[in-house]
Order: structure tokens, then C-alpha cells, then sequence
């Protein structure tokens, strides 16, 4: 992958990609450039005068001969003394050189870029003594591109989202880096758990599927759990316990349809139930939800089992209760509210649990 955190101005202006971001007909790299701008806040300066330089040439033709390379060169050359406060004057020669070196034309690339909608780079480790090279996928499209992972779990990534790792996991770790937003299918392995590092948070698990969005411009990061058990923790609760074998991590575990909010400045958790809870169970054991005369209690129990959320409720006050109604493919809210109001009660959310209270049933 090219390191364009060392590019200056000339380089800029000669490179492929750059040009089709400038030319602005092309998704992908527009995409790329505003993630890899958002990275690299220190090279802002020095990419808008690549881009001025490159948008007085790109009305241009896309071949052009001698005498018209001349006339080109004399125009940009013309623009760098009429603009001191746009263009540096070292540019005229930096224009000249790149008109004469390409021969056909600042444009002329446009016609054979390649169309590549996902980068997958890589690059070797600081490490002399290994062969393991780290990889890095870059979501450039428009829509989720979903990465396979070197143990066979994967990863969905969101638009301008980007996942990096090792060619080969080894050790006693499986680690990944998540810059944006994916969701982790993650291939069950105890001896080897799997750690997604994203924005100063760390996620701990074993085998399971869950969500991180965690975008450079935002202040928190979300973890929202599908299946499984997950851990998580602040990047800085790792680095105490690196430097002292009996500190006690400060962890929170999340479980399904449950996600935390890791608040980055405070280094705070707030746990809650996801926005969607979804049932829990295989498609060929998908749970009854016509009821018929079923007692509070059984149902709360069948909706427990489903979603995997603890639902409290005063048994005693409530022992009364019965509720008939033909239930279905609703969400778990509208399920509750349905049967809230059969048995003349209310819910609230509270945390990772749902109270329910209300003054029974006659």
C-alpha cells in the first residue's frame, strides 16, 4: 500500500487515486481520500495546494503535444504569479516537470484507472525475524464488504470502514485493529480469544457474532452483541494490567441483544439493551408466541428464552394475570406493549433489564 503520509505536493499531484478524488466523479476514492484526510489532519495544508494545482489543470485535454505542453506550462506558470496566496512559486516548476513527464496530459490517467472498490494492502512487520505480514482491507464502495479473516471468522464492513491484521494469527491471540464500523462473525476459539482494538476500547471474545462502531470523528464507541459472551474494557485497563500481573482488569460483559457505550474522554460504560433485540433461537426453533389464556408468568418466561432479556415483574401482584393474543413477527417492544396493555401494566427499560409494574389482575 502506498504511504502517502510521506507525500508532499509533487507526489500528490501525480498519483492516480489523488487525481480521481479531485476530479470527483469516482465514489470509491472519494471515500478513501475523506478517511485518509480524517487520519492525517497534518497533511491538510499540503493536499489542498496538490488539489488547486491540480483543478487549474483538469480543463485540459488528454493529449496534447509539444508546442501545446508549452502553452500549458506558460498558463500554469501565469497562475503562480497571479495567486502568491494560493500557489507557492516553486510550483511553476513542479507543474512544468509533471505536464512534460506525463506527455499526454495531467488527465490522461482517468481512462485507465483500475476499478478497485475494496483496498487489501500489505505491508511487512517491524519484526526481522517473521515472514507474518500485516494486512489492511479498506471498504471503498458504497455498501458492507465482508473480509474474511485469517482463522476463517469474518468481518462486514461498513462504507469507508477499515479492519487490519496479521497474514497469519499466532500466539495466544487473535487481534484485529477496526477504524468505522463492522460486524464480527468470529470462529469459536478458546485457546486463542479475539480482540478487536477500536478507538481506545478493547473487545474480549471467544466465538460469537457482534457489532463495533467506533468512527474516528465520534466521542463514543458501541459494542451490540448478536450472540455469545463479550468482554470489553478500555485500551488503558490493558495497559495496567501489561505492566503489573495481579492488577484486576475494570471489565464489563455484555451478552445477547445487550451493548455498551464506552465514552472516550471519561473512559466510561453505559450498558444497555440493543435498539432491536432479535430472537435468539435457530429458524427450526422459533419460539410460540400465540397465546391463548397463558398465565404472566409463562409468558415473560417464553419472551426471557427468546430474546435472552431478563424481564422483572412482581409474580405475587401479577400472579392473576393472563394474556390471549396472537403474537407473532413483531419486535420484542411491540410484543410488550401488546401484552402491557391486555393486562393493564407498563414497561420500562432499565439498563440491560425490563420492568414491568402495574396493579394485577382481578
Amino acid at each position: 500500500m502506498i504511504d502517502y503520509s510521506k507525500f508532499e505536493v509533487e507526489d500528490f499531484i501525480t498519483d492516480e487515486s489523488f487525481g480521481e478524488w479531485v476530479k470527483g466523479e469516482s465514489d470509491k476514492h472519494t471515500a478513501f481520500w475523506e478517511f485518509w484526510l480524517e487520519a492525517h489532519p497534518e497533511k491538510k495544508e499540503i493536499v489542498k495546494q496538490a488539489r488547486q494545482l491540480l483543478e487549474a489543470l483538469k480543463n485540459q485535454p488528454t493529449a496534447i503535444n509539444d508546442d501545446e505542453i508549452s502553452i500549458e506550462v506558460a498558463k500554469v506558470v501565469s497562475q503562480v504569479e497571479e495567486q502568491p496566496r494560493i500557489f507557492f512559486p516553486w510550483w511553476g516548476k513542479v507543474a512544468a516537470a509533471v505536464v512534460v513527464a506525463l506527455g499526454i496530459g495531467v488527465w490522461f490517467w482517468a481512462t485507465f484507472v483500475p476499478k478497485i472498490p475494496v483496498t487489501v494492502a500489505t505491508s511487512p512487520l517491524n519484526s526481522s525475524t517473521t515472514k507474518n505480514e500485516k494486512v489492511e482491507v479498506i471498504n471503498n464502495t458504497n455498501s458492507d464488504y465482508t473480509a474474511s479473516l485469517p482463522d476463517g471468522s469474518t468481518v462486514v464492513l461498513k462504507k469507508g470502514s477499515k479492519v487490519s491484521f496479521i497474514e497469519k494469527f499466532v500466539g495466544d491471540k487473535r487481534e484485529v485493529f477496526l477504524t468505522g464500523e463492522g460486524f464480527f462473525n468470529v470462529v469459536r476459539n478458546p485457546s486463542q480469544p479475539f480482540y478487536v482494538y477500536a478507538n481506545g476500547l478493547v473487545t474480549r471474545v471467544l466465538g460469537t457474532s457482534f457489532t463495533v462502531r467506533a468512527y474516528t470523528k465520534d466521542k463514543e464507541v458501541i459494542v451490540a452483541v448478536k450472540t455469545g459472551k463479550v468482554m470489553v474494557y478500555s485500551l488503558s485497563e490493558l495497559k495496567k494490567s501489561e505492566q503489573n500481573a495481579n492488577y484486576q482488569v475494570q471489565s464489563l460483559y455484555l451478552t445477547p441483544n445487550q451493548q455498551a457505550t464506552f465514552e472516550r474522554e471519561m473512559e466510561k460504560f453505559n450498558k444497555a439493551l440493543v435498539e432491536k433485540p432479535t430472537i435468539l433461537t435457530k429458524p427450526v426453533e422459533t419460539p410460540d408466541f400465540t397465546f391463548e389464556n397463558t398465565p404472566i408468568a409463562e409468558v415473560f418466561q417464553r419472551l426471557k428464552i427468546a430474546y435472552g432479556v431478563d424481564i422483572v415483574y412482581d409474580a405475587e401482584v401479577m400472579k392473576n394475570c393472563s394474556v390471549t393474543a396472537p403474537l407473532g413477527d413483531e419486535s420484542l417492544f411491540t410484543k410488550l406493549t401488546i401484552i402491557c396493555k391486555t393486562i393493564g401494566a407498563r414497561y420500562e427499560i432499565v439498563e440491560t433489564e425490563i420492568v414491568v409494574s402495574g396493579r394485577g389482575c382481578p
